[in-house]
């Protein structure tokens, strides 16, 4: 399939790797890139043509989730033409470092798979962006803002009260409440990298109530000129709402239900445009966030291992072995809710997963030492022991740090509801009034902060530590399963 639509010259690469470079040839990652590419300019074109609605929440997330799935869809076609040619079982032993080459090639091909969906993202963000200018967006915003007490949509804008008595509730638009609400609430604060963006404080010493019809109508109409450029179209009159404030500023407190305060939802579309569009100019893309990033990598790492396992196993203890690793979380899970209480449950469940981690350890030392004669038994333990190897460091140490004294969690956590705050000694000095405090809680404080440190450093370690010893050990995988091929099955 892949020779019929591809170019010559990539069959012709095709038969040189065949004849000089069998490992490159058997993971055709020559052919993935080439398809590789032109499927990331399919997708780049995807994102650009897409139509932009600012007024809803970028759902760039689910287009990288649909072209994923599609893109694992296609991985079964490469999959299939990678597994069917097994040098190791089929082409004599491996020569020493090909182990390298070929999971190093296994997980570029996945790579290019399981990125499919970026280039839309990357592309749909960029269109987004380059929309308005930061001038602009920046300065609509504070237009907005400025605006906003003149727009009486909602009492919630300004000092409101209820009168018990009456059961009433009253509101004063000549006394606004906060005014940065177009604002996004990532940039309201950050006044260093985002400076023309006007604070809540400088809005609120700008405001000046006015009775002057014609001002306010301006006003009103330039906030829906606004809102239109974002495709957003307030549903009343500018007329009305000058009337309406004009009213209200001349009462100074004035009854809700004197005015009509209505159609107050097109307001978290503009809001919700901005955030858009200062997302895409400003934030970071969740495709590059660390977590998502060291999600893709196990995600990677583990089909790739997956793959390799099913060339180095006989087809049968792989099978086993897949639904061992299927139906044992669920067993265990059912166990321990059965078994245990409902706050040990937890614990009894990570318990299993280390008790599953100890045999597959025994395992591997049992096969190791074994030259003629191996049992399937072993075997699927030492498939589920090197899926398990990366993973296991990080939840033995999240285990540490939530069970037991190691990590002090328990002692200096906030999330203790018998924790007490800081009380303090009142004393008179020279008729001052002193307040002292206990130095104790705030020794606690930065204990607290001291031990979550540490916990990131063991965690981190934890991260890379496993990875770098199952790469450096890929060699002793390779012939620990390799021998098991090369020797005769009892039919």
């Amino acid at each position: 399939m892949f020779k019929k639509i591809a170019p010559g010259f990539l069959n012709r690469l095709d038969t040189h790797l065949l004849t000089k470079y069998p490992i490159i040839w058997i993971s055709k990652i020559h052919y993935i890139l080439w398809y590789g590419i032109l499927l990331y300019a399919i997708s780049t074109l995807i994102g650009f043509f897409v139509p932009v609605d600012l007024t809803s929440r970028a759902d760039s997330g689910l287009w990288f989730l649909l072209l994923s799935v599609l893109a694992f869809i296609l991985s079964w076609f490469w999959a299939y033409r990678y597994l069917i040619f097994n040098k190791e079982k089929n082409f004599g032993n491996l020569k020493a470092g090909d182990e390298y080459k070929n999971f190093f090639l296994v997980f570029l091909c996945l790579s290019m798979f399981a990125w499919f969906g970026s280039p839309f993202v990357v592309s749909y963000n960029t269109k987004v962006a380059n929309m308005f200018t930061d001038k602009e967006i920046i300065e609509d915003v504070n237009i907005l803002n400025e605006l906003e007490p003149f727009i009486p949509t909602s009492y919630y804008s300004y000092e409101n009260t209820y009168d018990t008595i009456k059961k009433r509730t009253y509101f004063n638009v000549n006394k606004a409440n906060g005014q940065n609400s177009y604002t996004p609430w990532h940039f309201l604060n950050d006044s260093i990298n985002y400076p023309q963006i006007k604070s809540n404080y400088k809005l609120h010493l700008d405001y000046r109530p006015t009775s002057d019809f014609n001002a306010v109508k301006a006003k009103v109409e330039k906030h829906m000129a606004i809102c239109r450029k974002y495709g957003v179209f307030p549903q009343f009159s500018a007329d009305e709402i000058a009337s309406d404030y004009i009213k209200a500023q001349k009462a100074g407190w004035i009854d809700i239900q004197e005015v009509q305060l209505n159609g107050d939802y097109y307001k978290e579309q503009i809001r919700t445009a901005f955030n858009n569009v200062f997302d895409a100019k400003f934030g970071k893309l969740f495709i590059w966030d660390k977590d998502f990033l060291w999600g893709m990598f196990y995600v990677i790492f583990s089909l790739t291992l997956l793959l390799v396992l099913f060339k180095l196993n006989h087809w049968k203890q792989y099978l086993i072995m897949a639904i061992v690793m299927a139906l044992y979380p669920l067993v265990a899970f059912i166990l321990t809710q059965i078994l245990f209480r409902h706050s040990d449950s937890e614990v009894a469940f990570q318990w299993f997963v280390f008790l599953l981690f100890l045999f597959t350890i025994v395992s591997l030392f049992i096969t190791a030492k074994q030259e003629k004669v191996f049992k399937p038994f072993y075997n699927i333990l030492n498939q589920i022991f090197f899926l398990l190897f990366i993973y296991m460091p990080m939840i033995v140490i999240y285990y540490l740090r939530k069970h037991t004294d190691l990590f002090h969690y328990s002692r200096y956590s906030y999330n203790d509801y018998n924790y007490e705050a800081a009380q303090a000694t009142i004393a008179k000095v020279n008729g001052q009034t002193l307040y002292i405090y206990d130095y104790r809680y705030y020794l606690d404080q930065y204990l607290y902060t001291y031990w979550q440190e540490q916990y990131d450093l063991w965690f981190l370690a934890c991260k890379y530590a496993p990875v770098i010893l199952f790469i450096a050990c890929l060699p002793l995988m390779k012939k620990l399963f390799v021998k098991q091929l090369a020797l005769p099955r009892r039919t």
